[in-house]
């Protein structure tokens, strides 16, 4: 183990980056799905990593686990012939999507991602909702180009568009997109198989979400395959599933400061009962809702609030 993963897994091991709604670190070998156009889709390196393949270089989306990471770089250096890595994107700022930072970075390789995400890279800060402090990364595995709104990126004769459209899962989430491929990556901007999780600790909050999703809707069509951070290869229809969801989602939450509920009064009514059998268990969700709207309120985000 070189020292600049060993002091990274150190941070990490001290207060780190631990994103624990995310789902498991378990050991799991690498799973390969082609899409279209020289792209794979890699799941099993605790984050979906989509590899792009160039006539002369690779580019990355999100790097997986900083503990998946010397395989992770590893498989692609296989798949792609060992050409080398162009540039990596980092769609946010959680350690699940950077454990390929720690590689590349001090190797000179462009990390791309919006600039709060490199500053929540380079943040020292607490999330009461997940009760950890959370410490600043290795300099040379932040985010080294980063922007603001959008942005283009050749590659052969694919073009990447990539933006960032509003809060979300956090203040920094961008997508990705493959033009000439149809291929929109996403990632915690779509909860695959449970809710999106609206982090109010680092940006994200309801009224975000919504119009993330709207403008995710207009980016894709009937045959974009859409890339979370985790599950398999989803569809438009996912993300308008995810667009009913969060217009009940507001209507309640908005009722709920309306009429001066608890959190604890707002859980209890059920409000997401409708939403169970296709999304599980919301109480983690309508937590972070109502505290994400909390914030907001003096900005009169939600109607009729005095």
């Amino acid at each position: 183990m070189n020292d600049t993963r060993r002091k990274f897994l150190l941070a990490l091991g001290a207060g780190g980056l631990a994103f624990t709604a995310v789902g498991s670190l378990a050991q799991t070998s690498l799973r390969g799905t082609p899409l279209s156009g020289g792209l794979t889709l890699l799941q099993g390196a605790g984050s979906n990593v989509v590899v792009a393949e160039g006539p002369e270089a690779v580019v990355i989306v999100d790097g997986g686990h900083p503990d998946h990471a010397e395989d992770l770089l590893a498989h692609v250096r296989q798949l792609t012939g060992n050409k080398p890595v162009s540039a990596l994107f980092n769609t946010n700022w959680r350690e699940e999507r950077g454990g390929l930072n720690h590689l590349l970075g001090p190797a000179g390789t462009p990390i791309i991602a919006h600039e709060n995400t490199r500053l929540w890279q380079n943040a020292d800060f607490y999330s009461d909702w997940q009760d950890r402090q959370f410490l600043p990364w290795p300099k040379q595995a932040q985010a080294n180009r980063t922007f603001y709104t959008a942005g283009e990126l050749p590659l052969g004769e694919e073009i990447l568009e990539y933006g960032h459209i509003s809060q979300c899962s956090s203040d920094g989430d961008i997508y990705v997109r493959f033009r000439k491929a149809n291929v929109l990556v996403v990632g915690d901007m779509l909860g695959s198989d449970s809710y999106v999780v609206l982090d109010y600790s680092t940006g994200g909050w309801i009224s975000g979400a919504q119009k993330t999703t709207a403008r995710l809707l207009e980016l894709a069509d009937a045959d974009t395959r859409v890339i979370a951070a985790s599950g398999g290869v989803l569809a438009r229809s996912h993300l308008q599933e995810q667009a009913e969801l969060l217009s009940a989602a507001y209507d309640t939450v908005a009722k709920a400061y309306q009429t001066g509920r608890s959190l604890a009064e707002f859980k209890a009514a059920d409000p997401l009962r409708d939403f169970r059998a296709r999304w599980g268990d919301p109480d983690l969700f309508l937590t972070l809702l109502y505290r994400g709207i909390s914030y907001h309120v003096p900005g009169r985000a939600v109607r009729n609030i005095i």
